[in-house]
């Protein structure tokens, strides 16, 4: 059986020490071979050791977790935050596909994410993966949730929840609702995205940026499209499919 080797960081003795305990159980595989509750002390053994899988708290008095991998010049291991934010939060990790365990750390949790990291473990997190995260965590509790949308006689307030997709026509953009209503405002695809990407909306496309949670199916076939709820077909740029897929990662499957 191959071995791997993992390190626990969190202010918190008893977090580290309960992990330590459930690893034991969940992945006798996984050697814990370093627990640490000062972030200084776990950077520098990270920085001269090999490690396969990094559990980190975010919030930690001396240094945080950003800032712990910050320091690093590469991340070539697995990292699942293990952190207290609520649900509200959990948008964050999924949308930069980034492993992570609600406290108190449930051990069925542990199982799946432990499962899922074996099963794309040739794959390491990168920097603009954990911005993206960090960027999102930072602006869970303000998130707007409308967003104005010019017209001729003034402004038109939409809920950004009810926009499952917005396409490109040429300077213009056409935005298309859950409740079919449709707006073509005179602003670029580009300026759009910039707007509506801290609220999950993904670029699939030059022409083409969605709201995923309106996803319906992901079809292999003539390259790669999706189909949104609304049965609409778009297709998948080649150079957006790994990000696509990193989105993928952490949804649910049967």
């Amino acid at each position: 059986m191959m071995t791997y080797t993992a390190v626990l960081i969190d202010d918190e003795i008893h977090c580290t020490e309960s992990l330590a305990l459930m690893m034991e159980l969940v992945a006798p595989e996984i050697n814990v071979v370093a627990k640490f509750n000062e972030a200084s002390k776990a950077l520098k053994f990270v920085q001269n050791n090999p490690v396969d899988l990094l559990f980190l708290d975010i919030e930690m008095p001396e240094m945080n977790g950003f800032e712990l991998l910050g320091k690093l010049d590469e991340l070539p291991f697995e990292v699942v935050f293990v952190t207290a934010y609520d649900q509200y939060a959990i948008k964050a990790f999924t949308y930069s596909a980034i492993s992570y365990l609600l406290k108190p750390v449930d051990e069925d949790d542990l199982r799946e994410t432990i499962e899922r990291w074996r099963e794309k473990k040739s794959k390491s997190i990168s920097q603009s993966q954990l911005q993206l995260m960090h960027d999102l965590l930072a602006n869970t509790n303000k998130l707007k949730t409308k967003v104005a949308l010019p017209t001729i006689d003034g402004l038109e307030f939409l809920e950004i929840q009810s926009i499952t997709r917005c396409e490109s026509e040429s300077n213009y953009t056409r935005i298309y609702c859950a409740d079919n209503n449709r707006y073509l405002i005179c602003r670029t695809l580009k300026e759009v995205e910039k707007v509506l990407q801290e609220n999950g909306f993904v670029r699939v496309h030059h022409s083409h940026l969605i709201n995923p949670q309106y996803i319906r199916k992901f079809i292999r076939h003539d390259g790669g499209f999706i189909v949104m709820d609304d049965g609409q077909q778009i297709s998948v740029s080649r150079t957006k499919k790994d990000r696509l897929f990193e989105l993928f990662a952490n949804v649910r499957r049967l």
